[in-house]
């Protein structure tokens, strides 16, 4: 089943889902940024102690489901268009920001879609033909930031097909655009429970059908397209705690099926093409990450289990001519990526473990005679595992099992490539 495009809003980035069956938002605060056309400086303060909570509990047979959840405890959103301004923002959150769904689900012949995503605090700037000097600081220290899905659809069948989404972000920041140029700094630190689960009972999917979960403690993204510059620092914490994305799923009958859970601790991504990149990223983490699928099936036709574990990952990559990357990334927590598989009579199994302490990928455009300039450091005391564990075709027999598992303590990687790959 075809997953509904976020709707953007002019001077906004928003995610907007469409839904039909049930739908819940909760956030704390909410603030706008300065009047795009003025290009004056603005500034936000947002403190949240209290607790944030959103729940769906539904007991439903229909034909379509679709089931949005969006809670945050600070969020902060707007945009610049054809001007030159600044952004300083501050969000504390030291609340609960939790939040659920749960649905018992008897049948639905045209396919399921839940989506259910909770951020600690949330900061997003839209950036259009503009000059943007973003200030952006981000403390999550409460007792959790959590998100758990459960859908369980007993004897019943989900003809159509369909997908689970589950996501848990302590900080989060997002900002870019076309024709941009975006300049200053991120300073995220958390301190914080961070966890997200997705847990699926069903008899028979005779579809495509995905199942997956993210828990992020510090997430940073930097996107800008056409002739574009990025001159930005990203300095990520995170204090000792726990980050941990469980993917559980039960199909008895399953034709194509695949279930995920990605876990990090810091997570920074700068994304530019058609100008000059020029990225400083200082990340550290002393929390533990995990992350942990288990599939099950009686009978499947493909089937992929799959888990990611990093404790500090940093992507800078340039479609044009330069990239100049400063990363430091230092690790002493731990990291585990578990898959499991059971399988009894199928065809194909792709089962897939990775677990890094430290990883860094810088690249530029091939093709326009792209330079890299890059100063890396990266230290990791943390232990690394990656396991995998497989049971496939153990009555009736499988025609294919792939099975991979990687752990990984310091990863860095520097290349050029064609514009676009």
């Amino acid at each position: 089943m075809a997953r509904h495009a976020p709707i953007r809003l002019a001077g906004m980035i928003a995610a907007t889902a469409t839904f039909a069956a049930a739908a819940t938002e909760a956030s704390a605060q909410q603030a706008s940024t300065c009047d795009p056309l003025t290009g004056a400086a603005c500034s936000s303060s947002q403190v949240q102690t209290g607790d944030v909570l959103s729940s769906v509990n539904l007991d439903v047979g229909v034909g379509q489901l679709q089931v949005s959840v969006q809670t945050r405890g600070n969020a902060l959103s707007g945009g610049i268009e054809g001007v030159s301004g600044s952004m300083t923002s501050s969000q504390r959150n030291s609340g609960v920001v939790r939040g659920d769904v749960a649905v018992a689900l008897d049948g639905a012949e045209n396919g399921a879609a839940i989506d259910n995503h909770v951020r600690g605090n949330d900061f997003q700037a839209y950036t259009g033909d503009a000059v943007f000097t973003v200030d952006a600081r981000q403390l999550a220290d409460g007792a959790a930031v959590q998100a758990s899905s459960v859908i369980a659809a007993g004897d019943s069948a989900v003809i159509g097909g369909g997908y689970v989404a589950t996501s848990a972000t302590a900080n989060n920041v997002a900002v870019g655009g076309p024709r941009s140029q975006v300049l200053g700094s991120i300073d995220q630190t958390a301190q914080t429970t961070v966890f997200s689960e997705t847990v699926a009972d069903i008899r028979y999917v005779p579809a495509t059908a995905s199942f997956s979960s993210r828990a992020t403690a510090n997430a940073a993204q930097a996107g800008t397209t056409g002739s574009s510059h990025q001159d930005l620092s990203f300095r990520q914490e995170n204090r000792p705690s726990t980050t941990v994305a469980q993917t559980d799923v039960y199909i008895d009958n399953a034709w194509d099926v695949s279930a995920d859970a990605q876990a990090r601790a810091n997570y920074a991504n700068a994304g530019n093409e058609g100008g000059s990149m020029v990225i400083r990223t200082d990340q550290s983490n002393a929390g533990r990450v995990r992350a942990e699928t288990r599939l099950r099936t009686d009978l499947y036709g493909a089937a992929v289990a799959s888990a990611r574990a990093v404790a500090n990952e940093a992507i800078a990559g340039n479609d044009d001519i330069y990239l100049s990357l400063d990363n430091t990334q230092i690790n002493t927590g731990g990291v585990e990526a578990v898959a499991t598989f059971q399988g009894n009579t199928g065809y194909d199994a792709y089962v897939g473990a990775d677990a890094i302490g430290n990883a860094v990928t810088g690249s530029v455009c091939s093709t326009c005679g792209g330079e890299v300039n890059v100063t890396n450091t990266q230290v990791n005391s943390g232990d690394v595992s990656a396991v995998v564990n497989v049971g496939a075709g153990r009555t009736g027999g499988s025609r294919a099992a792939v099975v991979g598992a990687n752990a990984v303590g310091n990863s860095a990687t520097f290349y050029v490539s064609r514009p676009g790959g």
